[in-house]
């Protein structure tokens, strides 16, 4: 018959650091938790996002009253000689340089 030494036992978990089951109402109300922040935080991101859509729209707004008022000044001005760009027959050569660093 063999000889058992009390090391030799299994240790048995005490109360304490067995992880308590949730019941089931509490975890309803964690899950109803979570779903409120989210929906929190989502509504402040849309709330944000819609700040940023008016500023665009009134960006584009002026862009577009300035690029009317320039084709505006573009078609009332009257072509001179001296305004018209030609393109000549033979357009110059360039040599390119590269510079490594």
């Amino acid at each position: 018959m063999p000889f058992r030494t009390p090391n030799h036992r299994k240790i048995k978990p005490k109360l304490s650091s067995i992880p308590p089951r949730p019941s089931q109402e509490a975890t309803l109300y964690l899950y109803t938790y979570k779903k409120i922040v989210e929906k929190q935080r989502l509504q402040q991101e849309l709330q944000k996002l819609e700040i940023r859509r008016n500023q665009i729209q009134q960006r584009l707004a002026i862009l577009e009253e300035e690029i009317a008022a320039q084709q505006e000044k573009i078609t009332r001005q009257e072509p001179n000689s001296d305004q018209i760009l030609v393109c000549p027959e033979n357009p110059p050569q360039f040599h390119t340089l590269t510079w490594e660093y």
